[in-house]
């Protein structure tokens, strides 16, 4: 575990970029939302389309299916890095706005309070994970970037020690964070329902 640590620590530049990247997108999406009271309903109603079937799932299906879809995407957003860092670029803002919409929408219809308890439970752990494998995703972009303009890299090293840090930290956090999302965050958003 401590050769993970120490490489996150030396990818904490490229984590932090995308933290910033998340922030001012979520911002973007609030914003947005503001400006275009319909934009926000469009996109709830959309994202209800589209995983409207997981709530007929059983409870543990329901928690298999969030912890992949969240792992895939991660996976992804590591991989797909190389390609200069575009991929967890547009990921990572996209879901960003995306999470400002939705927030502000169900904001005014259940009120602030309902949002954070909707999210906070298992978005402490959940955000965290799919922005360290976003920022490792933007590193190797950058290595990439500086392997194919001369500079000495080990691309095979670099991709071993982020797929680790994804195998050992994030894919287990994952998991406890679709755990959550399922049995935890139902009940206290319960607590705050009026």
């Amino acid at each position: 575990m401590k050769k993970e640590l120490e490489y996150l620590t030396l990818s904490r530049k490229y984590i932090f970029i995308m933290t910033g990247i998340f922030i001012i997108s979520v911002i973007v999406g609030l914003v947005a939302s503001l400006k275009d009271l319909g934009l926000s309903q469009n996109y709830l109603d959309m994202l209800k389309e589209s995983f409207g079937w997981i709530k007929d799932l059983p409870p543990v299906g329901i928690m298999l299916v969030i912890f992949l879809n969240n792992a895939i995407k991660s996976l992804l957003a590591i991989l797909l890095g190389a390609g200069f860092g575009i991929i967890p670029v547009l990921f990572v803002a996209g879901n960003g706005v995306l999470l400002g919409l939705v927030a502000s929408q169900v904001s005014s219809e259940k009120g602030t309070l309902f949002v954070l308890a909707a999210i906070l439970p298992h978005g402490i752990v959940e955000i965290p994970m799919v922005l360290v494998s976003s920022g490792l995703g933007l590193r190797l972009g950058y290595l990439m970037y500086s392997y194919i303009t001369g500079k000495k890299t080990d691309l095979r090293f670099e991709l071993m020690q982020s797929l680790r840090i994804y195998i050992r930290i994030v894919v287990p956090l994952l998991f406890l964070s679709a755990v959550v999302e399922t049995f935890v965050t139902p009940l206290v958003v319960l607590q705050v329902l009026p």
